[in-house]
């Protein structure tokens, strides 16, 4: 059963752009979704205490001033925990005397800007409010359309006719808003020494476990004692077999395994499932 803390679930309207751009942060490096919701009742002064029993104990509710829509921030979620919020809201008995205006905004594009959302959120809860019924809602999908975005690809091996193989079988992959970075690199000491891959860009690293100098366990062990490593999904290319030292790479940060010879078409479906898992998360 769920426990009420107003103190901890209502703060001050002046402490909503600092949570903003908080959350916007995480939206722009980790890709993280949130959802803020409008709610504006021109007829219930008692709205407020109505909204702080409805959400969650993970949500925030910022206190604005009479005549301004209330704003909610569920972090971390989607539109489609605002739907059941919405279902909640209207279910509640004291809320069905009354005109309580509701605007959903998605948030998953990191480019959108506090005026942004505030106009948005604005404009849509007084367009809702015009709609009939005790509750009526509008959904504004804007900022849920995703940014383009950059992925770094770097293919180690010294030998250049897989690399030529893997190279062209990457860049068959096609994303939507999604441009790929490719690089080739013969040699793990090279990699290392580079700078391409500390860029803040997302990055996928294919790499050969045998190398000259250094070898693709040192490469991954160099990326994994990065900060932000989890920027870096890494695929393993090997000749072996043995389930042992399969078992142990796994243990120390690869992401997935190729074994060779690779069958391209496999290989062309794990890339695709990782890039759409990188994008769409």
């Amino acid at each position: 059963m769920k426990t009420k803390n107003s103190e901890l679930n209502m703060l001050d309207a002046s402490l909503f752009p600092q949570l903003f751009y908080w959350q916007m942060a995480n939206t722009k490096r980790f890709r993280q979704v949130f959802t803020i919701v409008f709610v504006k009742s021109p007829e219930s002064p008692e709205i407020k205490k109505i909204l702080l029993e409805q959400i969650r104990n993970s949500d925030l509710l910022f206190n604005f001033p009479t005549g301004k829509p209330d704003i909610i921030l569920m972090a971390n979620t989607g539109e489609e925990e605002a739907d059941v919020f919405i279902d909640r809201l209207r279910r509640t008995e004291s809320t069905r005397s009354y005109r309580v205006g509701v605007s959903v905004i998605e948030i998953r594009n990191g480019d959108a800007t506090l005026e942004e959302v505030l106009q948005i959120g604005n404009d849509s809860v007084n367009s809702a409010l015009q709609l009939p019924g005790n509750t009526p809602f509008i959904k504004d999908r804007t900022l849920k359309k995703l940014e383009r975005q950059c992925v770094r690809v770097s293919i180690i091996d010294e030998d250049p006719v897989v690399t030529m193989v893997i190279q062209k079988l990457v860049e068959r992959v096609k994303i939507k808003q999604l441009d790929l970075e490719i690089r080739v690199f013969h040699d793990g000491q090279f990699f290392i020494e580079s700078d391409w891959y500390q860029s803040s860009h997302t990055h996928l690293v294919i790499v050969n476990d045998i190398l000259p100098r250094k070898n693709g366990l040192e490469v991954l062990y160099t990326l994994r004692e990065l900060p932000n490593s989890q920027k870096y999904h890494v695929f393993m290319m090997t000749k072996r077999k043995s389930e042992a030292e399969m078992i142990f790479a796994y243990e120390n940060g690869v992401d997935d395994y190729i074994t060779k010879p690779f069958n391209p078409h496999l290989f062309e479906a794990q890339i695709t499932k990782v890039l759409n898992r990188i994008y769409y998360g």
